[in-house]
């Protein structure tokens, strides 16, 4: 699949190549109220080298997504509810990787 580049929220200077089927379906899976996926889609994005920095990025757009006017009518409060655990746990998941904030080391 084609890859993105991203040069927001990237170190200075460098940008970021990042495959979407490694970010979207972290958004999917919480949107489907699933903790355990979740924290699978986000171990399986740094599996496949997606940065920490960019893996943190896709859980702050599900959040703000999550709290817009237009959503919460659209999915109701139910959906909305049930994606606190899942964002939780994605986030969790990654604090704990300790990748969060860093590259991901290239020679593992």
């Amino acid at each position: 699949m084609p890859a993105i580049h991203v040069g927001r929220d990237n170190p200075p200077g460098q940008l970021v190549t990042v495959r979407l089927e490694d970010v979207i379906p972290i958004a999917v899976v919480i949107a489907a109220g699933c903790e355990r996926c979740a924290e699978r889609m986000v171990e399986r994005a740094l599996s496949q080298g997606t940065p920490g920095h960019l893996v943190r990025l896709t859980l702050a757009i599900v959040a703000r997504v999550r709290s817009t006017g237009c959503f919460v009518r659209a999915v109701g409060p139910e959906v909305i509810a049930r994606m606190e655990k899942p964002l939780q746990a994605g986030s969790k998941t990654l604090r704990e990787s300790g990748l969060s904030t860093e590259e991901r080391p290239c020679c593992g």
